[in-house]
């Protein structure tokens, strides 16, 4: 695995002769109407990045043309120590987060190239990468004729994952049986599942069931990789749940009310909560141009939801050690 990026976040001067520029993830390349703008804007502007190794530019390509245009020999950067492989990561990822956006194309590019540079990496980690939709890289990985055998996948969350979980499954019953005293997160620690499929396992060898999920099952988890598989998404079978009684319950507790923290808390869940009838709505006005985007945003908006999902019980397990009568207590 390559080595972690390494910033020392200390801004300094470096000479605009002696930088590289090549490597944009644009394939377009620059947007002179962009860089007129930084001309025009008030300097100094934000530090680029720098892959020290290499002294290519990673982030900050606008920003050093326009430089150049405004006849300055130096501009501040951070540098950044690693691979090439993740500095480009790294410049994918600056230009999804802010300045110029990149292009869908590009970006879809720019998912290709991670696939194939680090084929180890879940569909999630690669979609937050490139600030794409997770089903959109396993698409893209498909495409790109993937046929990695490693067995495990580092999820966004930098855990390694199994690529089949049947095996693991299989070994996180056993343990189950053999210490039923043994904690969730454990247990999944120990054989490369997240505690909720460990949970999951858990719940099917109490009623009978075998602890592999069967093609017919009706616990058969949404496609889309099998570190997205563990996460805690919702699914077609699973009840509607009152989402207007669940926020009425929220808005009763003191430990919400009392606190500023919670009382701003609870306007935005009230804001932003969708039920059925928003779905419906949303559904019936988003027109056939604009679905793609829209499906892009629900899917990473779900995604960011089952991440706190899985945060929120992770600390449930911790605080009440994965015990059902001691959370009921």
């Amino acid at each position: 695995m390559n080595r972690p990026l390494k910033s020392n976040r200390v801004k300094q001067s470096v000479e605009i002769a002696s930088l590289v520029m090549a490597g944009s993830p644009r394939f377009e390349g620059e947007d002179p109407a962009h860089i007129e703008r930084l001309v025009e804007a008030e300097w100094p502007l934000p530090p680029i990045l720098v892959h020290r190794p290499t002294n290519r530019i990673i982030d900050g390509f606008h920003r050093t043309s326009a430089a150049l245009r405004k006849g300055l020999t130096h501009i501040d950067a951070y540098m950044v120590e690693g691979s090439e492989e993740l500095a480009f990561i790294l410049g994918v990822q600056e230009n999804v987060r802010h300045g110029l956006p990149l292009s869908l194309a590009d970006r879809r590019a720019a998912a290709e190239r991670i696939i194939l540079s680090h084929p180890h990496w879940s569909n999630r980690s690669i979609a937050t990468a490139a600030g794409l939709s997770a089903k959109t890289v396993a698409s893209i990985r498909s495409g790109t004729g993937d046929t990695s055998q490693a067995s495990h996948r580092l999820g966004s969350d930098g855990r390694l994952r199994p690529v089949d979980t049947n095996s693991a499954r299989k070994t996180a019953a056993e343990l189950l049986l053999a210490r039923p005293d043994a904690s969730l997160r454990s247990i999944a620690r120990e054989v490369g599942l997240s505690p909720s499929t460990v949970r999951d396992v858990r719940a099917r060898l109490e009623s009978g069931m075998g602890p592999l999920v069967q093609p017919d099952d009706a616990r058969t988890p949404a496609p889309g990789g099998p570190a997205e598989n563990d996460r805690l998404a919702p699914t077609p079978h699973k009840k509607q749940v009152d989402l207007d009684a669940l926020l009425a319950v929220l808005s009763r507790d003191p430990a919400l009310r009392m606190s500023v923290g919670g009382r701003e808390l609870l306007r935005w869940l009230h804001q932003h909560a969708v039920n059925a009838g928003d779905a419906e709505k949303i559904v019936e006005f988003v027109r056939p141009h604009s679905s793609y985007h829209v499906i892009e945003l629900a899917n990473q908006c779900a995604a960011n939801w089952a991440n706190i999902a899985q945060a929120l019980q992770a600390a449930s397990d911790n605080a009440y050690g994965n015990s059902p009568d001691a959370r009921s207590a």
